[in-house]
């Protein structure tokens, strides 16, 4: 059908999500808090409106997001110089250690999410992804 595209899409997503929460819970996180690890660890110390912003959260979502990884001793917070009320996120070696295992996960997942693919169609439908995307 034509207009299959948008339940199509829900359920791939839904299937990713589903298989990459499964495969963490060894690591005590979830996929919200491997997209905010995974910001830090690229981007470097960052704001919760920078973060939330970047991992498509809102502010409660994401400030709630960062207590559970402070608690964790993941991340920790500090007041910027420039404004003491703004706080930047970083990123433990606790955290960068727990990253660098989730991101070995997320490797893993993604490979048995498209091991009926060839290579060729592998990155046939990230292209074809990210130029829906960027449209």
């Amino acid at each position: 059908m034509e207009y299959s595209l948008g339940p199509l899409l829900r359920l791939a997503a839904k299937r990713a999500a589903d298989a990459f929460a499964a495969a963490l819970v060894p690591l005590d996180i979830e996929g919200r808090h491997f997209g905010v690890l995974l910001n830090l660890n690229r981007g470097g110390p960052a704001n919760q409106r920078r973060l939330a912003g970047a991992t498509g959260s809102d502010k409660s979502t994401m400030t709630r997001t960062i207590d559970e990884l402070a608690a964790r001793g993941l991340v920790v917070r500090r007041a910027t110089e420039a404004d003491r009320r703004v706080n930047v996120v970083e990123l433990t070696e606790a955290g960068r250690a727990r990253f660098a295992e989730a991101e070995r996960v997320a490797a893993r997942v993604n490979d048995e999410l498209l091991a009926h693919l060839t290579p060729e169609e592998r990155d046939g439908l990230r292209d074809h992804l990210r130029r829906f995307v960027e449209a």
